[in-house]
This record gives structure tokens, C-alpha cells and sequence, in this order.
């Protein structure tokens, strides 16, 4: 299924971040802004992930290297996704803090958890 609403011509490892950063929202909860790290995909469901994809998309099983190579790829995309998504959070607050009036949904500290995994994403980048 796309999300016709935010789509754009993007990176498939983007992308494939993007989709592995919505396992941890729970959008029916209490909480709908929260994202739960616990949920991000482990090792193991990223490479059958990857394997399913690599293989639509090559024809042909993938090899170790094309793995390894897209997983780096989806890891140095990553911060990207919570960047736009935090700045989409500021965004959509803009009214509720104009107005004063609370949303369901809490487009700020959605934000401030998208920055979070940001900078919790970039620092890894810098060590090497």
C-alpha cells in the first residue's frame, strides 16, 4: 500500500527507513504520538525485508554484499526520515499553537521524538 498523501520521488533506502521507523507508532493508542524503539524491526525481519525486496526488484536472490549494502543505506537514510517527520510535526502544530486550541494528536512531541531519533541517528554516522 503507498501513502498517496506523502509520496515523492525519494531514495528506496528513504524509504525503506521510513516504513521500518512506522513499526514503532502505535497511531491507535493513547498515545498516538509515541514511537516505541522496541518495535523497530530486528535484525532478522530487516534482512528478510531486504531479501524480499532486493529479490523483486534484481530478479534473482540477492548476495551478501547487496544485503549488507542496503542495510548500511537504510541506516545512513534514517535520520533523514525523522528529520522531515519532525519538521512535518512542527508544521502541523502551528495552528494548535496559534489557536491555543489541543489537537488528538500531539504534533509536538511527535516532533520532539522524531528529533530525538535524529540525532540518535546521525551520532553513529560521525563516530565512523
Amino acid at each position: 500500500m503507498v501513502d498517496f498523501e506523502y509520496a515523492s520521488p525519494n531514495p528506496a533506502a528513504f524509504d525503506i527507513a521510513n516504513h521500518f521507523h512506522e513499526w514503532t507508532a502505535d497511531y491507535h493508542s493513547d498515545r498516538p504520538w509515541a514511537l516505541h524503539t522496541e518495535g523497530y524491526p530486528s535484525h532478522q525481519q530487516r534482512r528478510n525485508f531486504y531479501n524480499a525486496y532486493l529479490l523483486s526488484a534484481l530478479g534473482s536472490p540477492p548476495t551478501e554484499e547487496q544485503l549488507r549494502m542496503l542495510d548500511f543505506q537504510v541506516r545512513v537514510w534514517s535520520p533523514a526520515s525523522h528529520a522531515m517527520w519532525a519538521i512535518w510535526g512542527i508544521v502541523q502544530a502551528r495552528e494548535e499553537l496559534e489557536t491555543g486550541e489541543t489537537a488528538e494528536f500531539n504534533y509536538l512531541r511527535y516532533a520532539e521524538q522524531r528529533l530525538r531519533g535524529f540525532t540518535d541517528g546521525v551520532a553513529p554516522l560521525l563516530e565512523g
